[in-house]
């Protein structure tokens, strides 16, 4: 294997065998006529794939999707049932909270007993011990049994050994979950710098919204194969594409609401007594319907099919159509919807991504108060909503929308949801020079104390 292949794996497969009840294991051994009392489960088939020096891969998919199977393999804490596993380098794993650890010791003790398993000297473990420490920021619980740490306490310590000992191959599996924000931080932020060192780290999430903005790579895994592997952005949207198509072939009957609700109105105006979502030339409007939108949309849109965007558009200040805006310039999206079912709580909703897929923002108009009339089946209905643009400029960025029938956060329906709804840039402005995602304005106050 070359040097610059960290991880090899080939035609990877692991079966486990489940039996319904205890004795049936015993019966099969001694078994005249080898009688089968298991049932095969396969948790990982037919698994290759290859990873360089240096890279940060994601691995992601659903519970029972053979993610912990792979790391575990990959580790050597499984043996496969076919295939192969080939490792350059040392290996750092954090596999499970707490594990490697003994509750009656102390953290300092668990310290040198964690890093001894993993293949420390005494000499290294003393030289790395106080980077350790200060890494897991445990205060005095050092010296305490590990049995009396609260969970965050135990990952914290467990991070700081598993990343600090110079790994060549970082193994993560889910275990920073379970960690506060400021130290989950920490620890990305910390797993960059490996990196950057040339450290191959394999990640397991569930926060799939990370995995475009850490990962170089990204393995989406289905029923123990691969489903695809690439690009983290292009693999990280098969994942919820796939999510996401499960979820809307439910269909949620919809449930009267106690709220009063303004009766729909055939061939009458809307009234905007909610504060604004209409635009200042919404009533002259026209419903537009775009065959080029509905083309271009098709393999992002997911839903009942209970309504339909038929036509987006992104409107300027001035009311025209626009594909780039300049800073603090309002930004109108403009949904022209086609009504196919009664609905009596409609509910607009829009998401701006980044181009690495990660939501900047979000707004719904239910959550903003806005209460729409009753619709009927055949309705056509124009919904704008606006934002002022304190988006980072010289970049793209995409608008995912959604008709939803929404009675309460368990109980809605996903008539219409398009991923990629439009996309627009955002101008460059040397006067307003925007250094991270978004511009928001701060005050500011001081007093001099003499």
């Amino acid at each position: 294997m070359s040097e610059n292949i960290a991880i090899d794996v080939k035609q990877l497969s692991k079966t486990y065998h489940l039996y319904e009840k205890q004795t049936d294991r015993v019966k099969e051994i001694f078994h005249p006529l080898r009688k089968k009392y298991h049932r095969p489960f396969h948790a990982l088939t037919d698994v290759s794939f290859q990873v360089e020096r240096g890279e940060f891969i994601g691995i992601i998919g659903k519970n029972g999707s053979g993610k912990s199977t792979l790391l575990q393999l990959i580790c050597g804490i499984l043996q496969p049932s076919s295939g192969s596993v080939r490792v350059n380098g040392r290996i750092s794993a954090l596999l499970e909270l707490g594990a490697g650890f003994n509750p009656e010791f102390s953290g300092r003790e668990n310290v040198f007993l964690n890093a001894t398993i993993m293949g420390l000297s005494r000499e290294e473990i003393h030289r790395k011990f106080d980077e350790i420490i200060a890494f897991a920021d445990i205060g005095e619980y050092i010296e305490q049994p590990v049995k009396l740490y609260s969970s965050g306490m135990v990952i914290r310590l467990a991070f700081a050994v598993t990343a600090n000992i110079d790994p060549n191959l970082l193994v993560v599996d889910e275990a920073l979950a379970v960690g506060d924000s400021f130290f989950q931080a920490k620890c990305i932020k910390h797993m960059k710098a490996l990196v950057a060192r040339g450290v191959t780290i394999l990640y397991v999430t569930h926060a799939v919204e990370h995995v475009p903005q850490l990962c170089n790579r990204a393995i989406y895994l289905k029923k123990g194969r691969i489903e695809k592997i690439g690009r983290a952005l292009p693999v990280t949207d098969a994942y919820l594409k796939d999510i996401r198509s499960e979820q809307y072939r439910k269909k949620i009957t919809p449930k009267p609401d106690d709220r009063t609700r303004a009766q729909s109105k055939s061939g009458g105006e809307p009234e905007d007594e909610s504060g604004g979502l209409l635009s200042a030339n919404f009533a002259s409007a026209a419903f537009k319907t775009s065959r080029e939108f509905d083309a271009r949309v098709k393999p992002y849109r997911y839903g009942t099919g209970g309504a339909r965007v038929k036509c987006i558009e992104l409107l300027n200040q001035d009311q025209q159509e626009c594909s780039a805006f300049g800073f603090r310039e309002q930004i109108t999206v403009r949904a022209h919807i086609q009504v196919l079912q009664d609905i009596d709580a409609l509910n607009c909703c829009l998401i701006v991504r980044n181009k690495h897929g990660i939501e900047i923002m979000h707004c719904t108009s239910r959550e903003y108060g806005h209460a729409f009339p009753a619709l009927k089946r055949n309705d056509r209905i124009i919904v704008d909503i606006s934002f002022e643009n304190i988006l980072k400029p010289m970049q793209a960025y995409t608008i995912h929308y959604t008709v939803n029938n929404t009675h309460s956060l368990e109980d809605q329906q996903i008539l219409d949801l398009i991923e990629l709804a439009a996309v627009f840039d955002v101008k460059p402005d040397m006067d307003h020079p925007i250094w991270y995602l978004i511009w928001h304005p701060f005050k500011f106050s001081y007093r001099i104390v003499g």
